[in-house]
């Protein structure tokens, strides 16, 4: 054995070990229309026949659209289901619910799971369960073929052993390969017959074209099209091949037909009742019809720049409900824009292997023409769908590198495993893990005692803080670039809880009676993963939460964090007990100060000589007007230097004779924004009511503790004023 073989032997080992760290990692049917595929596979291996659609459903099995897939994935995987004897079960799997679930984009990687499952239960496998997982070993062993495949194509292309080996790590160690590799899903098998059968159409090529070659190439393409339909393409690919190579020999009409013959009738033959099955159930042979009623038709114009972008993202990695944090996708562009520009730059140092480079280039383009005229009849971005040609764009990425950098390309079969490892514990696992289970109450900034409901969760202790996350914003995503908020709770089940109730985190304004929000967070705990109902006893359960703020117009002011659990059919939350005293329906834990929108004040009066109360605050403009209930005092502040406590403004109201007509004494901002959270620039507009008939002849302002009475020094300019109190006379 060769070190050329070995390396082949050690990247399949690599490659068998990451597929299955996957499959653990991944719960059954969060990978790509998994549970569709597992309920065909089921139908099959309970009744020994195909499903049809409408009756497959009506019987129980959830097939949907994949009922229109060819069959042939769905046979095989049939017979290791009843190999195994593994169990047949319909699967119990409930959907979350959609307000806890947050497919697409989005400012977080929360909530990212679909299925509501035990997330401490999952091993070992039961049931349904086991059946998936050991299917999605079946996927793996088939994969193991692409590779070995794709290290045959490029041996066909080129003698140099190491571009074999990065052409297939550029194909094993592709995250969204693994994905697929690691789930239930038909391109396991159409992926390694297309690239078996490129093999041998290199070989017709480059070797010619005996009956063996023939024969084999067109029952690979016939079992590839029986695995998906983009298969088929494979046979126009080969025609053309042959075409060129009988007119560039000269080839006798006679030997050209029966080479043509040899090349398409076995495949044709292997399709022909898989079509005409089609035909007669549905009036179309390839069953995209009731397939397009079930997944809906494209009705508007495809922006297929966008539609793009997102398949180059997810060729390379996207979960059915989530893409990973943005840094796991730096290396595949590199990789990708190398490769490319090495082909531009240096074409003709692979002159003699032109032709062949051509044949793989013409078929990645087959699958790229099937891909965009599928996403004009349905929405389907998914990069997986040109995975049939993966090989083929390996080997050509590969031979790029090597024009660029010899040593460049070698180092790159090192680099792709590391990556895939780093997209596995950095941007699957951590969609997919429950909370941290915790056997004491741990040390934080703030403990409590909040229980929600009649004793059903605790609250034990909670760390609540602003940050500014750069190392997340530029690693993970946009989102990140603004504020958010680092969020620490540490709930515990005091015993077993039969219903699913729902977690919200919200900023609240703290105005008493504005339901305004700045940020809302709702969750199953364990970023999705955990529902209560699963809530493990005796155990802490630690829920850490990094939460971007939504972009806003609001203007710079208190909000107040509070959590809560409730029902998300009735909305109705469960009460809220704080050391043993009634609390509403939603646990208080701490108040923020949120940057927004400066304030304006131009359409008040500027006051000539600012008033300044303790060198701390300025009243900058003051205005009075008529409103609904009395009269409406307009203030300005500017905070000038932090201060200590709360206060309170005054604002009292005489007539001509020194008699007090009424008061509308209240903290800034009816509590919205209290003084001591208060910065150097901020500008507050406080707007004060006085209730009373008659018209003021002045009114007098200040500020003043609300315990102690003491009242800030009023000073303008160098003047300290009568009784602290700034006086503004009534228009």
């Amino acid at each position: 054995m060769n070190k050329t073989h070995i390396g082949l032997l050690l990247l399949l080992m690599a490659f068998f070990s990451l597929a299955l760290a996957w499959n653990s990692s991944v719960p059954a049917y969060e990978n790509l229309d998994e549970l569709e595929h597992t309920e065909v596979i089921r139908h099959i291996a309970i009744t020994g026949r195909l499903p049809i659609h409408g009756e497959a459903e009506v019987a129980g099995f959830h097939v949907r659209q994949e009922a229109s897939q060819p069959p042939l994935y769905h046979l095989l995987s049939a017979a290791w289901v009843r190999l195994w004897d593994l169990p047949l079960e319909a699967p119990t799997a409930k959907p979350i619910p959609e307000t806890f679930v947050a497919c697409g984009s989005g400012d977080t990687s929360y909530n990212r799971v679909t299925w509501s499952r035990d997330p401490y239960l999952e091993f070992p496998w039961q049931g349904h369960r086991r059946t998936t997982h050991y299917l999605r070993l079946l996927s793996t062993l088939l994969q193991c073929a692409t590779v070995i495949g794709t290290w045959a194509l490029a041996r066909r292309v080129t003698p140099r052993g190491y571009l074999a080996l990065l052409a297939s790590a550029i194909v094993a160690f592709n995250p969204q390969f693994l994905l697929i590799a690691a789930g239930v899903n038909n391109d396991n098998l159409v992926t390694p017959l297309a690239t078996w059968a490129l093999v041998l159409l290199l070989d017709i090529w480059k070797r010619g074209p005996t009956p063996a070659r023939l024969l084999g190439f067109s029952v690979l393409t016939g079992l590839a099209a029986l695995s998906k339909l983009s298969g088929i393409g494979l046979l126009g690919l080969a025609g053309i091949t042959l075409l060129v190579y009988t007119w560039q020999r000269r080839a006798p009409f006679k030997q050209v037909l029966v080479w043509g013959l040899l090349l398409g009738i076995p495949a044709l033959l292997l399709v022909a009742p898989w079509l005409i099955r089609n035909w007669q159930l549905y009036g179309d042979p390839t069953a995209l019809a009731p397939m397009l009623e079930i997944v809906g038709s494209t009705t508007t114009h495809v922006d297929f720049w966008g539609t793009f972008q997102l398949m180059l993202r997810s060729y390379w990695g996207q979960l059915p409900c989530a893409f990973y944090p943005r840094a796991l996708y730096w290396h595949f562009f590199i990789l990708l824009s190398g490769g490319f520009l090495g082909l531009l730059l240096r074409p003709r140092r692979y002159s003699p292997e032109r032709a062949s480079l051509l044949i793989l280039g013409g078929w990645f383009a087959i699958i790229v023409i099937a891909w965009i005229r599928w996403n004009a009849l349905t929405p389907a971005t998914g990069g997986r769908l040109l995975f049939p040609a993966a090989p083929a764009l390996a080997v050509l990425l590969a031979i790029g590198w090597q024009q660029l950098h010899r040593n460049l390309a070698r180092a790159w079969s090192g680099l792709l495993p590391l990556g895939a490892l780093l997209v596995l514990l950095f941007g699957v696992a951590p969609l997919f893990t429950p909370p941290l289970r915790l056997s004491t109450t741990p040390l934080t900034t703030n403990t409590a005692n909040i229980v929600f409901g009649a004793d059903d969760i605790t609250l034990h202790s909670y760390e609540g803080r602003l940050v500014k996350p750069r190392l997340a914003c530029w690693l993970a995503q946009s989102s990140y670039c603004r504020s958010a908020l680092d969020l620490t709770l540490d709930f515990e089940a005091s015993h077993p809880l039969s219903e699913d109730w729902g977690l919200a985190v919200q900023l609240v304004s703290a105005r008493p009676g504005d339901n305004t929000l700045r940020l809302t967070y709702d969750a199953w705990l364990g970023h999705g993963n955990l529902p209560t109902s699963a809530f493990p006893t005796g155990n802490l359960l630690r829920e850490h939460l990094l939460l971007p703020l939504p972009e806003s117009s609001l203007p710079t002011q208190a909000w107040k964090l509070q959590v809560a659990f409730y029902d998300e059919k009735t909305g109705a939350r469960l009460p809220v007990t704080v050391e043993g005293q009634p609390s509403g329906d939603a646990a208080a834990l701490n108040i923020f100060r949120i940057p927004g929108n400066q304030t304006t004040c131009d359409a008040f009066p500027l006051l000539e000589t600012p008033a300044h109360f303790n060198e701390a605050i300025a009243l900058t403009h003051a205005g009075v007007e008529p409103g609904p209930s009395g009269w409406e005092v307009h203030l300005c502040w500017e905070s000038l230097k932090a201060v200590d406590g709360d206060y309170t403004v005054f604002v009292h109201a005489y007539d001509a004779d020194g008699a007090l007509l009424g008061t509308g004494d209240g903290p800034p901002m009816a509590q919205a924004f209290p003084t001591r959270l208060w910065q150097p620039g901020d500008r507050i507009l406080d707007i004060h009511t006085l209730e009373t008939d008659r018209a003021p002849a002045s009114i007098a302002v200040g500020l003043y503790h609300p315990q102690t009475g003491a009242r800030l020094e009023l000073f303008l300019g160098t003047e300290r004023q009568p009784d602290d109190a700034f006086v503004i006379l009534s228009p």
